[in-house]
This record gives structure tokens, C-alpha cells and sequence, in this order.
């Protein structure tokens, strides 16, 4: 008996590693790092074997506690297949100090925030190296969680170094505790949000993770409110698929376009078609958005 539950284990270990890292095992990444400050910074990337001359560049920033290798596994590899696929862009995945980002927040309880690291700087280090390396193009921002927050203040402070963002699980800290609460430059957007979030509240409020206070946050309605007034955009449509509300917001005078996507069954996730392990701290991921497939097409109907 204890043969059979030690093969069954040892089985289930092995189904669940190859599962998760099966694409590494074909698809070796590239590697890089850039020293800044002192620090030296890391980051993992994938290009297409088919890539297209001045390709685009997407950044996709991991959520707190996790690595570029993890983000790559939460969002289903479906950046680095669709790049396959078109063979238009390169992804690349760098790691925070410390697992984590300095981001658009005053307060974070994280060495990343308390020693100020300047990951504004490390993107645009970034930036420079994929342009010189691979003569890249266009450059996007993605982020989850953490990483969403980051998103949010490279939006604010240098969105000049990038045709669009995306974020996932990520609210605008309230104005007492965002470090840009008065932007004035529109950008393009999407941002998808799960009202059944137990990390980041859909409503807004305060969060706290592992016992740690990170600030009031605002709420879903409110973090699309504030990129609109910055856009001037307006409605320009809105639908209601199943558990998935869409709303479109496009201003003719400033040309940029904000997407909100809000999933009544989503939670704390990256909602895709290829990872499903479900993660109870977590909350739910639902099956009824692909978060990367609508990032890309976000991406794309920008072009």
C-alpha cells in the first residue's frame, strides 16, 4: 500500500512539474541583467524564431512575491505563443528587487519601496537595451497585481516610452497614497478587474496581505474614472457577456482609447486558457476571459 501511494505521489509530482514547466523544456529563455545603482538587475525573455524586423516590445511585470518565470506560468505562456504566432514581438520578464516593485504607492511594507529602488530607471535601461539589441519598435506594459501598480506609474511618469498599458488585479492607490495623483498625459489602456478579488479589493479600500498594510486603494469604477478624465474619453460602448461587463472609452481629441474589463467571477488572478491550477488565496479564476489574448487584441487594434 505504501508502494502504490508513494508511486501515486511521486506520479502526481511529476504530471504537475511537467505541466508547469513544460513549455521551458522546449523553449529555453534568454537571460539578461543591467546593473543600476549598485543593484544588478535580472530579467528573463523570449523571442520568436520567426521574428519580424524592429519587433515589438512587451514587459510584462510579475505580481508581489513572484519571478519573471512565474509570471510567464501564470499567464499561460499565451504572450510568448502569440508572439510565436506572429512573430511581431519579443517578451521579456524582469524580476523586482526583492520579488517586488517600487510602484505608484507611497507606502508598501517591502524593501523595494523602503530603499526606493528605481525600477523607473531599470524600464528604461530595459527599454534602451532591447532597442540597441533588437532594434525594437513599440514597447507595451503589462503588469499584474504589484506588477499593475508598477504599470500604473510608468504610466504617469514616462508614458512616452510606451504605446500602451495593460493591468490585471490592480486598483489606483487612493490620492493620499499614490505618488502621481494629478496626471496630466493621456494613455491607452486596458484594465481587467475580478469583483470577487480577495487581495485587492474591487470596491477599494484598504488592503492587507499577510497581516501587512499596503495602503487604501480606490475602486475598479473609480481607477477607470481617473483614466478617462486624463483621456477625455467617452463612452464609446459597452456589453454584457455571461459574468463579463466590457466598456470602451475613446476620445477623438486626444486619439486613446481605454478598455475596462470587469469579471463578476474573477478573482486575484491572470485569467487564461492554458494555466488552471487553482490557488485558493487566490479567489476564483474564471474561464470566461482570456486576459492575454485581450491584451494582445487591445494591443493590436492600436496599430
Amino acid at each position: 500500500m505504501l508502494l502504490i501511494i508513494f508511486v501515486a505521489v511521486a506520479t502526481l509530482s511529476v504530471c504537475l512539474f511537467f505541466y508547469t514547466y513544460r513549455w521551458n523544456l522546449i523553449h529555453p529563455n534568454h537571460s539578461g541583467t543591467i546593473h543600476i545603482d549598485g543593484y544588478e538587475r535580472f530579467f528573463i525573455y523570449h523571442v520568436p524564431k520567426n521574428v519580424q524586423p524592429n519587433p515589438k516590445l512587451i514587459i510584462a511585470y510579475h505580481g508581489s512575491r513572484l519571478k519573471p518565470f512565474l509570471m510567464q506560468i501564470f499567464t499561460g505562456h499565451e504572450f510568448d505563443l502569440l508572439a510565436d504566432n506572429f512573430g511581431e514581438a519579443i517578451i521579456v520578464y524582469p524580476q523586482g528587487y526583492g520579488d517586488n516593485w517600487n510602484d505608484c504607492r507611497k507606502m508598501a511594507p517591502v524593501p523595494a519601496k523602503k530603499l526606493n529602488i528605481d525600477d523607473v530607471k531599470f524600464t528604461e535601461q530595459l527599454i534602451a537595451y532591447f532597442k540597441r539589441v533588437y532594434q525594437v519598435d513599440k514597447v507595451y506594459g503589462v503588469g499584474y497585481s504589484n506588477g499593475g501598480t508598477m504599470v500604473f506609474r510608468l504610466a504617469a511618469e514616462r508614458p512616452d516610452l510606451f504605446t500602451a498599458f495593460a493591468t490585471i488585479s490592480a486598483n489606483l492607490p487612493t490620492d493620499d497614497n499614490n505618488l502621481n495623483p494629478a496626471v496630466k498625459t493621456p494613455v491607452s489602456i486596458i484594465s481587467i478587474f475580478g469583483r470577487k478579488d480577495p487581495i485587492v479589493p474591487f470596491e477599494g479600500g484598504r488592503i492587507v496581505l499577510d497581516g501587512r498594510d499596503w495602503g487604501t486603494v480606490k475602486s475598479a469604477a473609480e481607477t477607470v474614472a481617473f483614466w478617462k478624465q486624463v483621456n477625455q474619453g467617452e463612452l464609446a460602448g459597452e456589453e454584457k457577456t455571461g459574468p463579463v461587463t466590457r466598456k470602451t472609452y475613446y476620445s477623438q481629441t486626444t486619439r486613446k482609447k481605454l478598455l475596462y474589463i470587469g469579471i463578476d467571477n474573477g478573482g486575484h488572478t491572470i485569467p487564461n486558457r492554458r494555466f488552471r491550477i487553482p490557488i485558493k488565496k487566490l479567489g476564483p479564476m474564471s474561464g470566461d476571459v482570456d486576459a492575454p489574448a485581450e491584451i494582445w487584441e487591445f494591443f493590436k487594434g492600436l496599430d
